[in-house]
């Protein structure tokens, strides 16, 4: 029974990611929805279309409905980076109407689906230090490994050199520097891009986009771009 609800399950989950890839327009037009939670989110942050805030004005009339949805806006990120990248690898069509009429990709919606996508994933946690925890992790995942994986003989010939428990010390030290360091440079680069994207003037030209884009990619089968790329 376990092995039956098991298969049931996956089969279910393999089927609604085919559906997500198979589904770009849909998501165009989501995205859309989630840079209008964008828009009014940031402005009431900034307290201005164009300029931001002074640093001892307050952000507590921020909506909570707002701030939920930017959070919910990771979910919708993973899957619109799904999308398009599915798109342009097996050459998906955006939707059932724009393949009746061009079989093929259409490659803006896809590049324009991954970079959103990646913003939307990056926004909610531009204030978390990421970099430091993806070392911890990485420090703490290469010192458990080399903890299970090194046979009892070589721990022997290692404690004639040093103690053992301070040999994963150090090396979870410096993957965990090294991860950190590394991390952080291309994390700031994803964070930047992303609060780019989020600033007013940007988000609105996404959200009008998005609306339009996945309304005639969904409704009729054609891409604003489709004689271009």
């Amino acid at each position: 029974m376990y092995l039956i609800f098991q298969t049931e399950y996956w089969n279910y989950i393999e089927a609604f990611f085919i559906w997500v890839s198979e589904s770009a327009g849909i998501f165009v037009l989501i995205t859309g929805v989630i840079a209008l939670t964008w828009l009014g989110f940031e402005r009431k942050r900034r307290g201005s279309f164009f300029k931001k805030k002074t640093g001892d004005e307050k952000t507590s009339t921020i909506s909570k409905f707002l701030r939920f949805l930017s959070y919910f806006g990771v979910i919708v990120g993973i899957l619109d980076i799904w999308a398009g990248a599915m798109g342009l690898i097996l050459d998906i069509p955006p939707s059932f109407k724009y393949g009746a009429i061009t079989p093929h990709a259409d490659h803006f919606t896809c590049i324009f689906l991954i970079v959103v996508g990646i913003a939307m994933f990056f926004k909610p946690i531009n204030d978390l230090p990421l970099s430091s925890i993806l070392g911890l992790i990485a420090g703490s995942a290469t010192a458990f490994i080399l903890a299970l994986l090194i046979p009892d003989t070589a721990v022997k010939w290692i404690a004639y050199l040093i103690n053992p428990k301070l040999l994963l010390i150090i090396i979870f030290i410096i993957v965990a520097v090294l991860v950190a360091i590394t991390a952080k440079f291309y994390i700031g680069v994803l964070q930047a891009i992303s609060k780019f994207l989020s600033w007013p003037p940007v988000a609105f030209v996404i959200m009008v986009f998005g609306f339009l884009q996945g309304i005639l990619l969904w409704g009729f089968g054609i891409s604003i771009f489709m004689n271009i790329l």
